[in-house]
């Protein structure tokens, strides 16, 4: 009886350790989402001050949040989203606004694979 309650226990915690998961995949996400939307609408006003003021904000809190995600997403997205937003300041420091663009679009494609990926769907466990 001791061993269908641990299992049970054990169970317990693994699901609520992996929705607390998806969590904090999903928080994260939709703040990228929102400074990318926000990103792109200053790149469509030409400011050039405020562009690289809100590209060094976007690379502050992808900065800030990577180290979380680290612990629960492969790598191999986590490093060409950190090489996309490196670009993020250079590109609005030389007036590059089209890559910058590319760049943020990119950024919330590879989101939007790394959310996906965590999903709890048959394609991602087998």
């Amino acid at each position: 009886m001791k061993r269908v309650v641990f299992a049970g226990v054990l169970l317990v915690f693994l699901i609520g350790f992996n929705l607390f998961c998806l969590k904090t995949v999903t928080e994260i996400k939709e703040g990228v989402f929102e400074r990318i939307d926000f990103l792109k609408y200053t790149i469509k006003t030409e400011d050039s001050e405020k562009i690289a003021s809100e590209c060094e904000k976007f690379t502050e809190y992808w900065l800030s949040r990577q180290h979380i995600l680290c612990r629960i997403v492969r790598h191999e997205l986590l490093d060409e989203t950190a090489i996309a937003v490196s670009r993020f300041s250079s590109l609005a420091q030389y007036g590059e606004y089209g890559e910058l663009s590319a760049e943020a679009d990119r950024c919330r494609i590879l989101m939007e694979e790394i959310w996906d990926s965590e999903l709890p769907l048959l394609r991602n466990i087998l």
